[in-house]
């Protein structure tokens, strides 16, 4: 295999940008965050612990819509595993580290959620 192949995107849908709140949570921790973009399959965002590649986190998600002309927040539970982290070692940082989440367990509903915010966002250019 090339290096190029090997380095493909291998994300089937597209990620966009935004900041959403974001609670994270291990078996011996919790950490209050936010995304930095999201898609129907996962999050990217910045934690101040290491957390190993495929760890499965809990997580929070608040998400803003817009219903009947008034704004809402959606709050929802699903659970995620680790699939990058940016140092891939611990190490001492004050830059925290960038975590790569797939959802593993979702609700269709909670899938929905996203995919109504993601299509309002961008339509209206807030992606």
């Amino acid at each position: 295999m090339s290096k190029e192949n090997k380095n493909a995107e291998r994300r089937v849908e597209q990620r966009f940008d935004a900041q959403l709140p974001l609670e994270i949570g291990g078996a011996d921790f919790k950490i209050a965050t936010a995304t930095k973009n999201i898609s129907p399959s996962g999050i990217y965002c910045q934690v101040d612990r290491f957390v190993p590649v495929m760890t499965k986190l809990g997580l929070n998600i608040t998400i803003p819509l817009l219903e009947n002309n008034k704004k809402i927040e959606k709050k929802f539970n699903c659970q995620a595993v680790v699939v990058r982290i940016q140092p891939e070692s611990e190490i001492d940082t004050s830059n925290g580290y960038q975590l790569g989440l797939f959802f593993v367990d979702i609700k269709d509903e909670d899938k929905q959620v996203i995919n109504h915010y993601l299509r309002h966002a961008f339509f209206a250019g807030n992606n």
